[in-house]
């Protein structure tokens, strides 16, 4: 997808962080972007302010609920036409023992990150290949490749979010339909879901603006994968996944660290989604 001119791309998550980062870049694009969360005074302050930037709207929308989402749909395709581009930004974290975990954060994070996202691919997916050349952009996490303590509910969403994308994109191969299917697995990112935690020796904490950069190339450029930092996600992590044995890559987590990295965590005051 070369030119983006005048394609309607719809955001999750839109409101902050990254998606309102890769909304502005779409903007610059000269799209029409659909902005999509679930905190209303955010969600009008990014509106006013993008608005000068570009053709934008604000959707208030709670993603876990299927008849609002339902609603989404025929209110965007009403505003802007069959969607072209969707981008499934939200997610939410709670990094803590299993132990530690409630009911209902376990729920939340499954609901949010996983179901909410399958459930858009699904309900969008009509317009995705009315329009004729689209892409599906799926948020998954360097946690979707490798696991570690603390994180093992939102671990288990970004593999299944991995998972789904992958056997999506086979799917619209086979069905001869133009609808490029995309994951992005970031390392953390500085939009303050990961507030408290520290990192790996050896890596630093990505931007916002960066990660925007990346999936706004994989846009235009297709690619199923984008992994931020490219070497060691793509290449590193796998193959020492493949060569080591379970227990000698549980001993390399905890030499390197990653076993109290997010033993501090705190992450943000107000929803994520």
């Amino acid at each position: 997808m070369k030119n983006l001119r005048n394609k309607t791309v719809l955001v999750t998550g839109a409101a902050r962080g990254m998606g309102k980062c890769l909304s502005e870049l779409l903007l610059k694009q000269r799209c029409r972007v659909a902005l999509v969360d679930i905190d209303r005074n955010l969600l009008k302050e990014t509106e006013s302010e993008l608005s000068r930037k570009g053709k934008c709207r604000a959707f208030l929308c709670d993603i876990t609920d299927e008849a609002a989402v339902e609603t989404l749909a025929t209110d965007i395709q009403k505003q802007f036409g069959p969607v072209n581009i969707l981008v499934n930004n939200a997610g939410i974290v709670k990094a803590a023992p299993v132990s530690g975990l409630s009911e209902t954060d376990v729920q939340k994070m499954i609901d949010v990150n996983l179901t909410a996202l399958i459930r858009c691919c699904r309900i969008f997916l009509p317009q995705l290949i009315e329009s004729g050349d689209a892409q599906i952009v799926n948020m998954a996490s360097a946690g979707g490749i490798l696991a570690i303590p603390d994180l093992s509910v939102y671990s288990a969403t970004k593999f299944g979010v991995i998972g789904f994308t992958d056997s999506l994109r086979q799917e619209m191969k086979r069905s001869g339909h133009n609808v490029i299917v995309s994951y992005v697995t970031p390392n953390t990112v500085n939009t303050g879901m990961f507030e408290g935690s520290s990192m790996v020796k050896g890596t630093k904490m990505l931007s916002p603006e960066r990660v925007a950069g990346a999936i706004l190339n994989t846009i235009i450029k297709g690619p199923p994968l984008c992994a931020i930092p490219r070497f060691s996600l793509r290449v590193v992590t796998p193959l020492l996944k493949l060569i080591l044995p379970i227990n000698g890559m549980d001993s390399l987590n905890r030499r390197l660290g990653m076993w109290t990295i997010n033993s501090d965590w705190q992450g943000r005051k107000s929803a994520d989604n």
